[in-house]
């Protein structure tokens, strides 16, 4: 698991570093830059479960406002012009994946946050 927290603080850097001509870049940068200090967290084994939690419960209502929004997929990318944003719907599904990508990134952590925790009660109580 360390393994993969330390490559979605890459993942996400990369992210936030990808957001900075994004039309609002102040929100996405910051949500990228938390899911890599609780990516880093996790990497360095000092992991809160109740953070996760309640990073879940933000996120999952961001991405829903977000998947809400989108009145026609019209993909990722523009044909012949690569990742240049050519209508709002697309901007919209890129935000929308995004938000997923943490959004299970954060459950992944917090299930094997709550199976550690529950491996050491067991041990401790035989």
């Amino acid at each position: 698991m360390r393994t993969v927290a330390l490559l979605f603080v890459g993942i996400y850097l990369l992210f936030a570093y990808w957001q900075i001509n994004d039309p609002n870049p102040i929100l996405w940068i910051t949500l990228y830059l938390v899911s890599a200090f609780v990516s880093l967290k996790m990497y360095q084994k000092k992991n809160n479960l109740e953070l996760l939690i309640v990073l879940q419960i933000l996120y999952s209502s961001m991405l829903i406002n977000s998947w809400v929004q989108i009145t026609a997929f019209e993909g990722f990318f523009t044909p012949g012009h690569g990742l240049s944003m050519k209508s709002f719907n697309q901007e919209l599904a890129r935000e929308t994946a995004g938000l997923m990508i943490c959004l299970l990134t954060f459950i992944v952590y917090m299930i094997y946050t709550f199976s550690k925790k529950s491996i050491r009660i067991k041990n401790w109580d035989n």
